[in-house]
C-alpha cells in the first residue's frame, strides 16, 4: 500500500473517534459501539477472503468452520470486554439506553444509524476491493494465512482490552485518557502492519 494511502487511511480511523468525543459529545461507550461495528465489518470482511480464494484455489481441505467458530467468539470476546470495562468504569450505565440513544443520536436532522452503519460497511468493502482483489492477493494468499492472520490481530485485541481495562479501573482512568490510549496504540499498530515494519 502506498505511504499516501496509509497516511489517509491511519487519519480517517482517528477522525471519527475524536470528533465524536470532541464535536458530536460522544460518551467512551458510544466511541467503543463505533469501534464494534468496524471489528463486526472487520470480520465480514475476512469471510469475504476466505470465500475468494477457496473460489479460486478449490481448496476444502481447509476447516473453514472452525476458523470461522473461533473468529466469532473472539468478536464475541471483545464486545463482552468492552461492556465489563465500561460498567466497571461507570457502574450506573444503562447499556441498552446507550445503545438507543447511539443509534437515534441525530446529527443535522439524520439519526445516526442511517450514515454510520453503512458508511462502516462501505470503508471495509472499499478497503477489501483496493488491498485484496484489485492487487489480486487471492491469487498469492491462501485462507489458512488470511484465517490465521485475522485470529492472531483479534487475539492481540482481546489482550489489549483486558490489560487496558485492568488499567483503567485500577488507576481511574478519565474517558479521555482510556480514547487517547485507544488511538495511540490502535494507530501504531495499524501503521506498522500496513507499512509493514
Amino acid at each position: 500500500m502506498q505511504k499516501q494511502q496509509v497516511y489517509i487511511q491511519l487519519i480517517g480511523n482517528l477522525a471519527i473517534p475524536l470528533l465524536g468525543y470532541f464535536w458530536w459529545n460522544w460518551s467512551l461507550y458510544f466511541i467503543l459501539l463505533f469501534y464494534t461495528l468496524d471489528l463486526l465489518a472487520a470480520l465480514i470482511v475476512v469471510f469475504l477472503k476466505a470465500r475468494k480464494i477457496k473460489q479460486v484455489t478449490q481448496n476444502t481441505q481447509i476447516p473453514t468452520s472452525t476458523f470461522a467458530s473461533v473468529a466469532i467468539m473472539f468478536f464475541a470476546l471483545i464486545v463482552a470486554l468492552f461492556q465489563i470495562g465500561s460498567a466497571l468504569l461507570h457502574p450506573s450505565i444503562d447499556f441498552q439506553k446507550e445503545i438507543i440513544a447511539f443509534l437515534t443520536y441525530t446529527e443535522m436532522g439524520i439519526q445516526q444509524w442511517i450514515i454510520l452503519v453503512p458508511m462502516v460497511g462501505l470503508m471495509a468493502y472499499s478497503s477489501y476491493k483496493m488491498e485484496f482483489i484489485l492487487p489480486q492477493l487471492f491469487l498469492q494468499q491462501d485462507e489458512k494465512t488470511v484465517w490465521k492472520n485475522y485470529l492472531k490481530e483479534q487475539f492481540l485485541m482481546v489482550a489489549f482490552s483486558a490489560i487496558l481495562m485492568l488499567i483503567s479501573v485500577a488507576y481511574h482512568f478519565s474517558d479521555l485518557v482510556v480514547l487517547l490510549i485507544i488511538l495511540a496504540v490502535t494507530t501504531i499498530y495499524n501503521f506498522l502492519q500496513k507499512t509493514g515494519k
